[in-house]
């Protein structure tokens, strides 16, 4: 699947953390590293920083109380990256080749960040295109997130802050399928039977998807529970759902 992007916004933040930093600076977002001088003498951190000095990253060492007045409650980590990450502006800006079998995620008012970040990196590791995160009632862009989807939001086009109904329309007029994930659906995930360009919808942790986004499917799945657990997290559910349409 090809997108070819054109506008974008650019925002900064903190991520903290040895894997976290080694991620961003292995995929050239890092910017500038901080350290505390309690961690300096880590041999993880020592090769990091001579991967970050190769790739002519900033660097700065912090007396250890001043790190933790900079970077406040997660200074514990005692290495901190910032980063910048790139995010689309809106649907226009990904021009769809209709040559492939393109697929997309929508996550609609997801509220965990560390789900959003799990999302990401699924929806990464399942193949998927893109991801569109709505607009209200959601869970925004954080150091958390970043660090919840290992990486993943890296490699994986991003358009945040839309209004996914009208999405789902412009999509439709684009040929594509929209379906949702849902413990209401009607069908069992396991008879997924689409193919072509498709959008999944995930909806929120609490209430699911909402009823004029489920009017705007064309079909909503379930995966029902064997055991005596009532759901599974919205995260996990919707990676099922990803590989299925994936593998298929």
């Amino acid at each position: 699947m090809k997108f070819k992007q054109h506008k974008k916004n650019i925002s900064e933040l903190n991520i903290f953390g040895i894997n976290p930093v080694k991620e961003a600076i292995l995929t050239n977002k890092a910017k500038h590293i901080y350290i505390s001088t309690n961690f300096t003498q880590n041999n993880r951190v020592l090769n990091l920083l001579k991967t970050a000095k190769n790739k002519k990253i900033p660097l700065s060492i912090v007396e250890h109380n001043n790190f933790q007045k900079q970077f406040g409650t997660k200074s514990g980590q005692n290495i901190v990256a910032t980063i910048s990450l790139t995010f689309l502006k809106s649907i226009d800006d990904l021009m769809i080749s209709n040559n492939e079998n393109s697929k997309i995620l929508i996550v609609d008012k997801v509220q965990d960040p560390r789900n959003l970040g799990a999302l990401i990196r699924s929806a990464e590791s399942a193949g998927f295109g893109a991801i569109i995160l709505s607009s209200n009632n959601a869970a925004k862009i954080n150091s958390t997130v970043v660090e919840s989807s290992s990486g993943a939001i890296s490699h994986i086009p991003i358009i945040d802050n839309q209004n996914i109904n009208q999405i789902i329309k412009k999509l439709k007029d684009n040929n594509y399928w929209v379906i949702g994930l849902d413990m209401d659906g009607n069908k069992e995930y396991e008879e997924y039977d689409f193919y072509g360009n498709i959008a999944l919808v995930i909806g929120s942790e609490g209430s699911g998807i909402s009823k004029l986004t489920k009017s705007l499917c064309d079909q909503i799945y379930k995966i029902s529970m064997k055991g005596k657990t009532e759901s599974l997290n919205v995260s996990v559910a919707a990676g099922i759902m990803m590989f299925k349409i994936s593998n298929s």
